[in-house]
């Protein structure tokens, strides 16, 4: 069956509630974390922002809420950490909502969405370019120079990666897509209900590459500058790009441990199960190509069990 088709298909069943009802007896074999990244306003041209498909569409966002809130359980982290101490039992189909990295866009587009339909969220951060008013090393790399010479860098070795993407890093406007929230916004947004705030390192660094003491640099000063500006303790952390073994390894989950965090999640494409560790959890990516019958799909079916 082809794409076109398929899509068709799936829309005509989501039309009927097939998948409504599908989920309604379903019990999900662990927490489907879903994992964002930015969003986008509708009317935003195409092209306007690099790696276009890590930010949703408000519409389809707006969609995926509808289909969380209709025919699964919205769970905030401090749910599920509630369940893992005993004190209360996870719904049949707990999903968790994440957004990796901090883009503005979060706050000011899926904010209010998520306030609308009583969706909980956990929001991980890059510190210093929040503070600097700068866009994530990667966002101005692939201005530059295509999203290509992204891939490559993220190979290089932690200092020569800083020396390379960091150091010509200019200002850019609240208004630019790529702009990530402010430290007064974060702190906002933490006081909207269920709404967490967890590191992502303080510059988005591929931890794999680095040192156990820049290691700890980069997870320290995040939680460090979160936590001032919110006045929350940051408990929560997400492993920037993600790959078990790849991006990260045994001494970054130590490294959390060591620091206090008590989650932490990576882009293991898969249900969190109540066996896996809690610093090394499964999520599953949404891109902009996913709409609400495919999210739909992917919950009732496709996601393996």
């Amino acid at each position: 069956m082809n794409t076109a088709v398929a899509l068709s298909v799936k829309r005509a069943l989501s039309a009927v509630g097939h998948y409504r009802r599908a989920l309604s007896r379903t019990r999900f074999p662990g927490v489907a974390v879903l994992g964002y990244h930015g969003l986008r306003d509708d009317a935003l041209p195409a092209g306007s922002v690099p790696f276009e498909n890590l930010h949703v569409r408000a519409s389809t966002f707006e969609a995926h809420c509808r289909v969380i809130r209709e025919s699964c359980d919205p769970i905030s982290l401090d749910d599920w950490r509630g369940a893992r101490a005993g004190r209360a039992t996870l719904p049949a189909r707990p999903v968790l909502v994440t957004f990796d990295d901090g883009y503005r866009s979060v706050w000011t587009i899926a904010g209010p969405i998520l306030k609308t339909h009583a969706i909980p969220a956990v929001v991980f951060a890059c510190s210093e370019p929040m503070a600097l008013r700068q866009p994530l090393w990667f966002d101005a790399l692939a201005e530059r120079q295509g999203e290509a010479a992204v891939e490559q860098r993220k190979a290089d070795e932690y200092g020569a990666w800083r020396m390379s993407c960091l150091t010509k890093l200019r200002s850019i406007g609240d208004d630019d897509p790529r702009a990530l929230m402010t430290p007064d916004e974060a702190a906002a947004f933490s006081r909207q209900p269920g709404i967490e705030i967890g590191a992502h390192t303080a510059r988005h660094a591929i931890l794999a590459n680095a040192t156990r003491e820049q290691q700890r640099g980069e997870i320290a000063e995040s939680r460090a500058a979160l936590s001032a500006w919110t006045g929350r303790p940051v408990r929560a952390f997400a492993y920037p790009n993600g790959r078990p073994g790849v991006d990260y390894n045994g001494e970054t989950v130590a490294l959390l441990g060591e620091l206090g965090f008590d989650a932490a999640f990576t882009m293991r494409q898969a249900f969190a199960t109540p066996r896996e560790p809690a610093l090394e959890r499964s999520r599953f990516m949404i891109v902009a190509e996913v709409t609400a019958p495919e999210l739909a799909h992917r919950l009732a079916h496709a996601w393996p069990r």
